[in-house]
């Protein structure tokens, strides 16, 4: 079983596990009540511009036009394995970061796959992790880089050089969330607090003062749900445009927000049929079981040039164990909100300067770069 899909099937049955009720018969019994996102959650778009669909004539890697360098083993030194890929980011001058949630580093390659140097180590001080790290956010023309994961603690790290990144800032958002990005700046932030009733986008300085808050909380008439909806999602900036692209809750709807939090578009992959949550009586909750030709997003990120790209997979059967790396790829113009369909994609991580990076833990973890040929184009 993949490693990403199984975590969130382990999660999912220790929700139902800890939380289900007992009948009257003494048996265990859970009454489903609701899947999540409800349709009142999800926007809805007309216009035919911002309606993505495949396009099965389209292709993404030619294998002819590419030579793949792959980084990772199965078995092999410590400096040769990754504990579990995460993220990874291009730095748009032939240095690559990866990130390695479970040892808690980020390593530092060059796109011929050699390793450079690391930063991050797990910790409560400066450029430490105090939580398996999940994303990577690179800003400040390419000059700052932030790691944010389950530990409400945003870390960032300064780059001296190409392979020296030394400690920026460590600060508290107050928040529960997973996912952010930076641009010109500001940190944004997915995530609530219970008490927090001003939105669930939030723009931090760096050094951690909360300036503005926008969006919506989830809608749910139930608290708990709406906050735990809240918090799910996933987020890109383009610091080249000024725009936040979010996906909210496995919606099938990709969301452009200018930095006042005024929308700038919204697009909807025509053809995503979500894996919804499911959300049972005492107060039980997890993702549902995949059905056959139900998807889910693993992944939303800008190129060296600021555009988005989105991607998700879906499943060839019933099951988390259906659901393979490979799924269909969009492109995204940060400032129009128009895209197009790309192909049938590995799990695209970044691409930069026609490189592109993939990422899987399956049946290891491993990062592929796909180098251009000379004379491809």
């Amino acid at each position: 079983m993949k490693r990403s899909v199984r975590r969130e099937l382990v999660w999912t049955v220790l929700l139902l596990s800890t939380l289900v009720t007992a009948g009257a018969n003494g048996k265990q019994a859970l009454k489903l009540i609701e899947r999540h996102p409800t349709p009142e959650n999800i926007p809805e778009i007309t216009d035919p511009r911002f309606i993505l669909r495949e396009n099965p004539k389209s292709t993404f890697l030619d294998e002819g036009a590419y030579e793949t360098i792959t980084i990772g083993v199965a078995e092999g030194e410590f400096h040769e394995m990754f504990g579990e890929v995460a993220d990874v980011a291009a730095m748009g001058d032939g240095t690559l970061l990866v990130l390695d949630s479970e040892n808690q580093e980020v390593r530092v390659f060059d796109y011929n796959g050699l390793l450079l140097g690391t930063f991050g180590q797990p910790g409560e001080g400066p450029g430490e992790f105090r939580n398996s790290p999940r994303h990577l956010s690179v800003a400040d023309q390419r000059k700052v880089v932030f790691a944010v994961g389950f530990s409400r603690f945003i870390v960032g790290f300064e780059r001296q050089d190409a392979t020296t990144f030394t400690p920026k800032v460590t600060f508290p958002t107050g928040l529960t969330g997973s996912a952010g990005c930076a641009m010109n700046g500001y940190f944004w932030y997915l995530g609530y607090t219970s008490a927090e009733t001003q939105g669930v986008l939030h723009k931090f300085t760096y050094k951690g003062e909360r300036v503005a808050s926008f969006l919506d909380f989830y809608k749910s008439p139930r608290i708990y749900i709406s906050h735990r909806m809240s918090r799910q999602g996933s987020i890109a900036c383009s610091e080249a445009h000024g725009i936040i692209a979010l996906n909210r809750v496995n919606a099938p709807v990709v969301t452009g927000y200018k930095e006042n939090g005024e929308i700038a578009w919204q697009v909807r992959l025509a053809d995503l049929d979500p894996i919804h949550y499911a959300e049972y009586s005492g107060r039980a909750w997890g993702w549902d079981r995949p059905k056959r030709g139900q998807g889910m997003i693993r992944s939303l990120f800008t190129d060296s040039t600021g555009d988005f790209y989105v991607q998700y997979m879906i499943a060839k059967g019933n099951g988390f164990d259906s659901i393979p790396d490979y799924g269909p790829l969009f492109k995204i113009d940060a400032l129009t909100g128009e895209g197009a369909y790309l192909g049938h994609a590995p799990p695209v991580k970044d691409i930069d300067a026609g490189y592109v990076f993939s990422a899987s833990n399956d049946p290891f973890p491993r990062v592929v770069i796909y180098k251009p040929q000379a004379g491809s184009n």
